[in-house]
């Protein structure tokens, strides 16, 4: 398992509120995630930074344990988070309605557990064609799925920045869960809006395809900034 990550804060923003963790337990499980906190001046960064730094602590936490249940232990550290997020917002005015997207994956042998709040993304890139595996918990993916605007339509929608399910904003929150049995050769993406929202799907499966794939990352973060990103950019590798 290779795995390569980074977040650059972009051109647009005083700050990055994107975070990520990336590595192998001892026990064989890999793992990768990105963040991308939202909220308060800086609301956004403590969110997904306590996120980032609980779910890193109980996954390694669970290190030497070859019988560990990651999803267990995954949406356990996203609950935990949550309901601490959740109460520090209420306690601070400054960090009043902060929280924090969620996004990534564990693999231990050939099985893909992928994990999903909000709106960054996961992808799988397989045979030199790159799939999406989440599915946004946004205005605009709502108003898609009710027939409501075209899928062409949620690039340019006023809401389309608007989520309806993020990390910390209620005191517990819903994670979508679902599997993929990989292949030798997969690769996987994680990556917040900052990267989806500027790198058309084409381009990003052009580069994953790279064969230098410890510079993946740096070389989608690179497109998102020559087609003028204005959010925070980060993206983590995995290839199975």
């Amino acid at each position: 398992m290779r795995i390569a990550g980074k977040t650059d804060k972009g051109y647009k923003r005083p700050d990055n509120q994107d975070r990520y963790i990336a590595g192998k337990l001892a026990n064989g499980t890999a793992f990768g995630f990105v963040a991308d906190g939202m909220g308060g001046a800086n609301g956004g960064s403590v969110a997904s930074s306590h996120l980032c730094r609980i779910l890193e602590e109980c996954l390694f936490q669970q290190n030497d344990n070859m019988a560990m249940d990651s999803e267990k232990t995954v949406l356990d550290a996203i609950d935990s988070a949550c309901s601490e997020i959740y109460h520090m917002s209420k306690s601070d005015s400054k960090l009043s309605g902060m929280g924090t997207t969620i996004s990534g994956v564990t693999v231990k042998d050939n099985l893909c557990t992928v994990y999903n709040i909000g709106d960054s993304r996961v992808y799988i890139l397989r045979s030199g064609v790159l799939n999406l595996i989440t599915e946004d918990h946004s205005v605009v993916h709502q108003l898609y799925l009710q027939g409501a605007i075209t899928e062409e339509e949620m690039a340019t929608h006023p809401q389309k920045n608007l989520i309806t399910r993020a990390v910390g904003v209620r005191y517990d929150v819903d994670t979508d869960v679902s599997e993929i049995h990989l292949l030798p050769g997969d690769r996987i993406l994680c990556a917040s809006d900052g990267l989806t929202n500027f790198v058309s799907s084409s381009v990003m499966a052009q580069i994953m395809s790279d064969d230098d794939f410890y510079n993946i990352p740096s070389a989608l973060i690179e497109k998102a900034l020559e087609n003028n990103a204005t959010d925070n950019i980060t993206a983590v590798v995995l290839e199975y």
